[in-house]
C-alpha cells in the first residue's frame, strides 16, 4: 500500500505543486493580516518548497541545489513566524524569490524538451507561469520593504495580497490600473515582467504545437530506426551541472545570509556568516566561495545591515582562502575531527586579527549579540583594547569553527549523495533515453 502511495504521489507531483501554488494564491489572502494567516502561509510555503523541490527530483544535481536553496528559505520563514524581523522578512522574500526562479527554469528546461505533449507537460507550464508570477510577487514586496511607497493604491493597502495581484495583472499585461508602479525601479521590473509575458505565450504555444505534430507525424517504423539505430544518448550531468557556478553561487550567498540573519535577530553571540563561503570554496574552488562571501556583504550592506559592513568583505575573502589553504591540504575532513576544529581555530584566529583591525580602524561598534562577552572581558581586562580584542578572538574562533565543521559536514553529504552518479560520469557511462522521453 506504500508502495502504490508513492507511486500515485510521484506521477501527480506536478499537480500537488500546482495545487500548493493555487493554495498559496486562493485561500492565503482570506486569512492575511490575522495570527492563523501567518502560521498559514508559513505552512503553505514550507509544503510549496518541498512539493516543488520533489517536482524536480529527477536527477540527484538538481535535487542537491534545490535542497541547498530552500534550506534558507524555510530557515527564514519559520524563524519570520516566531521571531518576526524587517530584516529576516527582507531575507525571506530574496531566497524564496531565488528558489522559485531555480524552480521554475527546471520545470521549463523540461517543457521545452518534451518530444510529446501530455497532460503532464501541461500541468508544468501552466506551474512555471503562476511560479512566474508568484517570483515576481515577492519581487515587487522586496522593492516595496527596502524602498516604501514604490507602488501606489487607489484602492486597499501595501500587503502581501496586493502585490502578487498586481504581479499576475502585470503578467498578463491586464492591468487594472488599482495599483501603480511609481519608483524607477518597480516601473522597470514590472516592464521586465511584461515582456517575459508576453514571450513566454508566443514561445510556449510555439513549441508545444511543433511537438505535437513531430509526435503525431512521425510513424512507427521512423521511431524504430531512431531507437535502434541513432538513439539519443544522455551522459549524466556532472555535481551541480543543473545550474553550475552560478547555482553553486547563489546557495552560497543565501546560506550566508539566511543564517547571519538568524543569528542577528536571535541577538546570538555569533555571526554565522561564512560557512556558505567554506562550502563553496569546498564544492566550487577559491573564487566561488570568495565571490559568495563578497556578495553577502555587499548584499546585505546596501539593503539591510549598514553601507560600513561591507568593509567585511575583506574578512569573507580572508575566511575562503583559510578555508582553500587547509582544504587543500586535506584538514577539511570530517574523517580527522583533530585537523578540521585545527583549521577552524586558526581561521578564526586569523580572522579575529582582520576584524578586529577594521573595526578599529572605521570605528565600528560592537557587535549587539556580543556586547554580555564585551562587558565580561571588560571586568577582568585593561583599556578599551583588550576587552574588544578578547571579545572578537573568542568569537571570531567559535563561529568559524563551527562554520567550517558546517561546511564540511554539508560536503561529505552531498559527496556521498554523488558518489553514484560521479563514478558513471568518469567512467564515461550512458544512459539510452527512449523516443519521446
Amino acid at each position: 500500500m506504500i508502495d502504490d502511495f508513492k507511486t500515485i504521489f510521484r506521477r501527480n507531483r506536478d499537480l500537488i505543486t500546482l495545487g500548493w501554488l493555487i493554495s498559496i494564491i486562493l485561500i492565503f489572502p482570506y486569512f492575511e493580516g490575522t495570527a492563523f494567516g501567518e502560521m498559514l502561509l508559513v505552512i503553505l510555503i514550507s509544503a510549496l518548497l518541498l512539493s516543488a523541490l520533489y517536482s524536480v527530483s529527477d536527477r540527484p544535481s538538481q535535487v542537491a541545489a534545490g535542497f541547498l536553496l530552500a534550506v534558507p528559505t524555510l530557515l527564514c520563514a519559520w524563524t519570520e513566524f516566531f521571531v518576526p524581523s524587517d530584516d529576516i522578512w527582507v531575507a525571506l522574500l530574496l531566497s524564496l524569490t531565488v528558489f522559485l526562479s531555480y524552480i521554475t527554469l527546471s520545470i521549463l528546461h523540461r517543457v521545452f524538451k518534451a518530444k510529446e505533449v501530455t497532460l503532464v507537460e501541461m500541468i508544468r507550464a501552466v506551474t512555471s507561469y503562476i511560479m512566474i508570477g508568484l517570483a515576481f510577487g515577492m519581487v515587487y514586496l522586496l522593492v516595496e520593504a527596502l524602498s516604501p511607497d514604490s507602488f501606489q493604491f487607489t484602492y486597499g493597502t501595501t500587503n502581501i495580497q496586493s502585490l502578487i495581484y498586481f504581479s499576475f495583472g502585470a503578467l498578463s499585461t491586464a492591468g487594472f490600473g488599482d495599483i501603480t508602479a511609481i519608483s524607477p525601479v518597480a516601473r522597470s521590473l514590472v516592464i521586465i515582467e511584461m515582456l517575459i509575458g508576453v514571450m513566454y505565450m508566443a514561445v510556449l504555444i510555439g513549441l508545444l504545437v511543433n511537438a505535437h505534430y513531430s509526435a503525431r507525424y512521425s510513424t512507427p517504423r521512423e521511431r524504430w530506426i531512431e531507437g535502434r539505430e541513432g538513439a539519443k544518448k544522455r551522459f549524466r550531468a556532472p555535481f551541480l551541472s543543473s545550474g553550475g557556478t552560478p547555482v553553486l553561487l547563489a546557495i552560497a550567498v543565501m546560506l550566508n545570509m539566511s543564517t547571519a540573519l538568524v543569528a542577528a535577530a536571535l541577538n546570538l553571540p555569533l555571526f554565522l556568516d561564512t560557512w556558505g563561503t567554506s562550502l563553496g570554496v569546498i564544492l566550487g574552488g577559491f573564487p566561488v566561495g570568495a565571490a559568495a562571501g563578497i556578495l553577502s556583504n555587499v548584499i546585505l550592506g546596501l539593503t539591510i545591515w549598514d553601507p560600513a559592513s561591507i568593509l567585511f568583505a575583506a574578512c569573507s575573502v580572508l575566511v575562503a582562502a583559510m578555508t582553500w589553504l587547509f582544504w587543500s591540504r586535506g584538514w577539511v575532513d570530517v574523517r580527522t575531527p583533530w585537523l578540521l576544529l585545527a583549521a577552524g581555530i586558526a581561521t578564526g584566529i586569523v580572522n579575529a586579527f582582520a576584524t578586529f583591525s577594521i573595526s578599529t580602524a572605521f570605528g565600528q561598534p560592537p557587535y549587539e549579540g556580543t556586547l554580555a562577552i564585551y562587558r565580561f572581558f571588560t571586568g577582568i581586562l585593561p583599556g578599551p583594547v583588550m576587552p574588544g580584542f578578547a571579545t572578537s578572538l573568542l568569537v571570531e574562533i567559535i563561529d568559524k569553527t563551527l562554520c567550517i565543521v558546517l561546511a564540511a559536514v554539508a560536503s561529505v553529504f552531498l559527496t556521498d549523495f554523488f558518489e553514484k552518479e560521479q563514478n558513471k560520469d568518469e567512467s564515461g557511462k550512458e544512459e539510452e533515453i527512449p523516443p519521446g522521453d
